[in-house]
């Protein structure tokens, strides 16, 4: 058995992430005449936010039409790489190579400078129930309306809170589904402090575009109690305060907002902080994005703001890496980072619901780990994360944390403890051992 030996690349830039920010730092490069690699691991460019079929591609606001012509400025160009891992950074003779699985075979991408636009992922808070068939995330039901038109039943159940929310299941019912009801888990109360940034105008055309269809069926200050498989449908229990109401859907789809990717950051030496109002931990950045030595990240992972703030922080980032400076971006992006704190306080989950969530429930779905393990872990003193995964073996399944990871620091900020971040090693996601080996299979 022979050891596989890489192929080596060298470069001016390499953007990790295909997203919006990805692909507004990639334009920026090419418009500058600058070499650069773009790395996705998705087989489409353009994150959640630009899926779309090809029948039909929606320009419905100002930011997905800049978005859409980003896509088409780089289609079909060699340097963008879709369906391709990076898998680890590596410090050697005073440069980075970043590993990528790409084609069963491995890269070795050795850039002056990287860009970091990784996006995020979404964030639950678990009840009874939540891991059965039929209960998908709000994502999931998007990327699949999106992706192929496919409904993942002809009635659906919606429940968590922001945005997102309201959005998939506008796109949900526009592709033929019945939204049987949509519950926020805050109340209209504390919903409008949100309203002054609402206001901004592409924003408030989108969210009258979605309110108009949905608006007689949404509540508010409900939370999911518990669901139950009933036949071949979900029997959903929803609750506020003493109150209590039973719905019975094809689906329920859940989601309580996102956290960002920094694990690829991290493994290229930027450092983290927790800012529960940027959206958890994120990668801890200058005013001109820059992270680490060479390294920039723009986007999600920056803070939780939505495809604006990611699109204007591509360009931020891509215009550093190049050694300039545009102020006009700047003063938006400050605009954007107050938008995304209002979103992420607004919309956040109150600290005792984390507490109160029930100890049969799953946390941990890869170790099979409960709420009350790690209720009883934390009761016997042991509160950092290291200690919570020796234990318990919290965040140490296939998925590496990016589920439970989150869930946890949650609970342990709702018990008064400080969240620490997650120790990050190559490989950032399971690989194909075969890929290392000379003719090797994966």
């Amino acid at each position: 058995m022979k050891r596989a030996k890489p192929q080596e690349i060298k470069t001016k830039a390499l953007i990790i992430g295909g997203g919006i920010a990805g692909l507004a730092a990639a334009t920026v490069l090419e418009d500058h005449g600058e070499d650069y690699i773009l790395v996705d691991e998705y087989p489409f460019m353009g994150g959640q936010y630009l899926r779309h079929r090809e029948e039909y591609i929606p320009r419905d606001t100002e930011t997905r039409k800049q978005g859409f012509a980003l896509l088409e400025k780089l289609k079909g160009k060699e340097n963008i790489w879709t369906s391709s891992l990076v898998f680890g950074c590596y410090n050697g003779n005073g440069e980075k190579a970043v590993a990528v699985s790409k084609d069963g075979r491995v890269f070795l991408i050795k850039p002056e400078k990287i860009i970091v636009a990784t996006g995020a992922r979404e964030k639950f808070l678990p009840f009874p129930g939540w891991t059965l068939p039929g209960i998908l995330s709000v994502g999931a039901v998007q990327a699949l309306v999106k992706t192929s038109g496919t409904l993942p039943g002809k009635e659906g159940i919606f429940a968590g809170t922001g945005p997102f929310l309201l959005a998939a299941a506008y796109e949900y019912e526009k592709a033929g589904g019945r939204v049987l009801g949509i519950f926020e888990l805050n109340p209209l109360a504390k919903l409008l402090k949100f309203l002054p940034h609402a206001l901004d105008k592409e924003k408030f055309k989108e969210a009258l575009r979605y309110l108009r269809l949905l608006w007689s069926r949404m509540k508010f200050g409900w939370k999911v109690e518990r669901a139950e498989a009933e036949g071949e449908k979900i029997k959903v229990v929803m609750s506020k305060g003493r109150a209590r109401k039973t719905l019975v859907g094809d689906f329920l789809a859940t989601g309580y907002g996102f956290s960002p990717n920094t694990e690829a950051a991290q493994i290229c030496g930027c450092e983290v902080e927790y800012k529960p109002e940027l959206g958890g931990f994120v990668v801890k950045t200058g005013e001109d994005l820059n992270c680490g030595d060479g390294v920039y990240a723009c986007g999600e992972v920056t803070g939780i703001g939505g495809a604006r703030k990611s699109l204007i922080e591509g360009k931020i980032a891509a215009l550093s890496l190049l050694g300039k400076k545009d102020e006009k971006l700047l003063n938006q992006r400050k605009r954007e980072l107050a938008f995304a704190r209002s979103l992420n306080f607004v919309f956040s989950v109150p600290r005792d619901l984390w507490k109160k969530i029930p100890d049969d429930t799953i946390i941990c779905r890869c170790e099979d780990v409960r709420m009350g393990d790690i209720k009883k872990v934390v009761e016997e003193g042991f509160s950092f994360l290291r200690e919570l995964k020796e234990t318990t073996r919290i965040t140490m399944g296939n998925c590496q944390g990016r589920t439970c990871f989150p869930i946890v620091t949650e609970y342990l900020r709702a018990m008064g403890k400080k969240p620490e971040p997650m120790s990050i090693r190559p490989p950032l996601k399971p690989v194909e051992t075969g890929i290392f080996v000379e003719g090797g299979e994966t």
